[in-house]
């Protein structure tokens, strides 16, 4: 979210989450023993999940900062007659002026009111705030409105009964087969990659010579015994993969009856965090393909801001379920086990060595639980993986699966 003004650079990003404002609040009064850094509040609801907050920072308190205010403001002046930063205070103040020097003192007063608000009323804010100052004046109150994101108010339906309704619906993947035809399909489709380029033949047409299907074509497609040693190998993946295809179409089903059923307005930075995730992983896996992304837009004639209009539907839909599953994840209390958590920062971190491991411990965590729900919603059922896979893989894994 954008900040307005000099305070944005000092208004550190916030995500706090207890409870929300729901009404608009005068507040009255101060703190017994303490006055308050914040006067005449009134908090509002906006649509979107957001609110804003308008008040004042009483003129005793923007007194408080003023001294301090000076000493920064004289650490980055320079006169002649003078070394950098010990420049005389009235002679500083006659340089940079009243003004410059009252939005030093916003800057810093803002930051400190700002999370005292916050915490005082629990607000559950998320990211960075958009500040505005409706009031500068000498011997006057700083008058202010700042706008931000809150977690958004989530009413969760019924979702293990919508899982095993779906559910029923649906073909159970631990059921599923792999016939005999499948196989040799596959089997074509190989030889036929594998096949060597067509002859001349003697009346001027092309002339194939197709790679017989035995135990030698095995042994040249890779470490098998056998023809039927292959076949086997063969069935067992195919088995895997078209047990997970059902697993996914299964959580997809289930995921979305639960998000239509369930009610939450989710913050357009959710939808622009998501959006960002897509576009890095995008551009990761076209940097895995030989090119850069600034040469594929090129390429295809579209922009970023294209590709994140064409997403923005499934970026919403893919905050709202994050937002969903962190709901019934703390209703369940569902946690990842620390050890897999350990596990997998550590996986990662030895293909991203410079990566940040708290970024890094949020996004496993995240997956994690996120497998943990679906199990819970799907009856305890989970795709299975070899054991070379038994780990939390998504589309940014460049290591061989």
């Amino acid at each position: 979210m954008t900040a307005h003004g000099r305070i944005d650079n000092n208004m550190n990003e916030t995500t706090q989450k207890p409870s929300s404002a729901n009404q608009s609040i005068d507040e009255v009064g101060a703190m017994a023993g303490k006055e308050k850094s914040y006067q005449g509040l009134k908090i509002e609801t906006l649509p979107g999940s957001e609110i804003e907050i308008s008040g004042e920072v009483p003129v005793s308190i923007v007194e408080s900062y003023r001294k301090k205010a000076i000493q920064k403001l004289i650490k980055n002046i320079e006169l002649p007659g003078f070394r950098k930063g010990h420049v005389p205070e009235d002679v500083a103040l006659k340089h940079v002026g009243e003004l410059e020097l009252l939005q030093e003192i916003a800057e810093q007063a803002l930051g400190k009111t700002y999370a005292d608000i916050v915490a005082d009323k629990a607000l559950e804010v998320v990211g960075r705030p958009a500040v505005t100052i409706t009031k500068l004046a000498p011997g006057n109150p700083i008058g202010f409105k700042i706008k931000s994101a809150v977690y958004p108010f989530i009413e969760l339906p019924d979702y293990k009964k919508i899982a095993a309704e779906e559910g029923k619906k649906l073909e159970d993947p631990e059921k599923v087969t792999i016939e005999d035809v499948e196989i040799e399909a596959e089997l074509t489709r190989i030889r036929l990659a594998m096949n060597p380029p067509a002859k001349d033949g003697e009346d001027g047409e092309k002339k194939v010579d197709m790679l017989p299907i035995d135990d030698v074509f095995a042994k040249t497609v890779g470490d098998f015994k056998d023809l039927a040693d292959l076949k086997a190998k063969m069935k067992e993946q195919m088995l895997r993969d078209k047990k997970n295809k059902e697993y996914d179409k299964r959580r997809l089903t289930i995921a979305d009856a639960v998000i239509a059923k369930s009610k939450v307005e989710v913050p357009t930075i959710f939808i622009e965090g998501e959006l960002d995730q897509m576009v890095a992983s995008f551009s990761d896996r076209v940097a895995r393909a030989g090119m850069d992304l600034a040469g594929y837009l090129t390429q295809v004639g579209k922009t970023i801001e294209d590709l994140r209009k064409e997403w923005r539907v499934d970026a919403e839909k893919r905050a709202k379920l994050q937002l969903i599953f962190n709901q019934i994840a703390l209703k369940e209390m569902i946690v990842p086990d620390e050890k897999k958590l350990t596990r997998e920062i550590a996986h990662i971190k030895e293909h991203y060595p410079d990566v940040d491991e708290s970024a890094v411990r949020t996004y496993v965590s995240a997956q994690i639980t996120n497998e943990m729900v679906f199990e819970l919603l799907d009856g305890g059922r989970k795709p299975s993986k070899p054991v070379e896979d038994a780990h939390v893989h998504d589309e940014n894994c460049s290591h061989e699966h």
